[in-house]
């Protein structure tokens, strides 16, 4: 990771805490920014750490991200039909933020799952 782009990436963590700090002096309850701003921080300290001077992508990471989005997109239009499909049939009683916040779980655990699994595969073919 280059030192310019380390500085910005600690930049909204700072930003963050700088503003929680700020809120709660001025009474609002407002501590859990800089909580956030110290984990944003964190995170950006550990990838610097784990990475060192390797570059941050290639070709095989670019790959491995584009298809666990492209199989996290199927997996979640095939929720999305099935909760269609059990609403339409009176199976489940599911309102509009109900259904969005399962197609979204879906959708982002999904992804990370995909990354992790082609992540330790190595490779997207199959094996």
């Amino acid at each position: 990771m280059k030192k310019k782009g380390f500085l910005l990436r600690i930049i909204p963590g700072t930003t963050l805490i700088m503003a929680g700090l700020l809120l709660s002096v001025q009474g609002y309850d407002a501590f859990f920014l800089a909580i956030a701003g110290m984990v944003a921080i964190g995170v950006v300290l550990l990838r610097r750490w784990r990475a060192g001077d390797q570059p941050e992508k290639d070709e095989r990471t670019n790959k491995l991200g584009a298809f666990s989005l492209a199989y996290s997109y199927l997996v979640s239009l095939i929720v999305a039909m099935v909760l269609f499909i059990a609403v339409h049939l009176e199976m489940v009683d599911l309102n509009t933020v109900a259904a969005l916040q399962i197609i979204i779980y879906v959708m982002t655990g999904s992804a990370i799952a995909f990354m992790l699994i082609f992540g330790r595969r190595g490779d997207v073919g199959v094996s």
